[in-house]
């Protein structure tokens, strides 16, 4: 048997934006085979937007550049590996967003994120006339490592992810790349992206992470 090659994604301007939630609130978004993991007390939900320079398979160039939004949760396995759960995504290019939402079975979502064309950064997240969601930063410093065992890995450093096929397959996928360098951000967050997951919370203030890019190999989900 062939193995499938991993999809070869190029991201560049990484924007984080962390929500902590109580747990509760996130469980129904969540299969009843994985665990809800904790940091600090809180469950936590990300949005994760970056400009897509290029998209790769076989080594071959397929697309790019784009814009994408991925919204996401932190969870444990059956056997306690650490993953993530992807809720929601969002992009402006049709063929970068189904080639990402094939890999981890969610349908791409009628919102459409954008990178303003401001003197600061503007990233954003619009439903038609309607904005949902908007993070205004500035980053600058020279980017560092991730600390092990601190907030920061345990929101940025994931390199696993779960989802579910058909008929309720329990499905692992992998995500390969470099450790996240991060740099100093200064950012204002308005809106969140609770509504676009259905998720009932608001009012908490997130935390953000800012990374200058780098490139991401995502696996196949398999069986597991």
């Amino acid at each position: 048997m062939v193995a499938l090659r991993p999809l070869q994604v190029t991201l560049d301007d990484v924007c984080f934006c962390h929500w902590p939630v109580a747990r509760t609130a996130v469980e129904p978004a969540v299969p009843d085979w994985l665990t809800v993991e904790t940091a600090d007390g809180d469950a936590w939900v990300s949005a994760v937007a970056a400009t897509v320079d290029r998209v790769e398979t076989f080594g071959i160039e397929v697309a790019g550049p784009a814009e994408l939004l991925t919204v996401r949760t932190y969870v444990r396995g059956p056997t306690g590996q650490r993953g993530v759960r992807v809720l929601a995504l969002f992009g402006d290019d049709r063929r970068i967003s189904t080639a990402v939402s094939e890999l981890f079975r969610v349908t791409a979502g009628g919102a459409t994120p954008r990178t303003l064309p401001t003197a600061d950064r503007r990233r954003v997240l619009d439903a038609g006339d309607r904005r949902l969601f908007e993070c205004r930063y500035t980053a600058d410093g020279e980017p560092v490592a991730v600390p092990p065992d601190s907030l920061a890995s345990f929101l940025v450093d994931r390199q696993r992810y779960f989802t579910t096929g058909r008929f309720g397959t329990r499905l692992v996928g992998s995500i390969g790349h470099d450790p996240w360098r991060l740099d100093r951000v200064d950012a204002t967050v308005t809106g969140s992206v609770f509504p676009a997951v259905d998720i009932p919370v608001s009012g908490s203030t997130p935390l953000v992470h800012h990374s200058p890019g780098l490139r991401v190999s995502i696996a196949p989900p398999v069986p597991r």
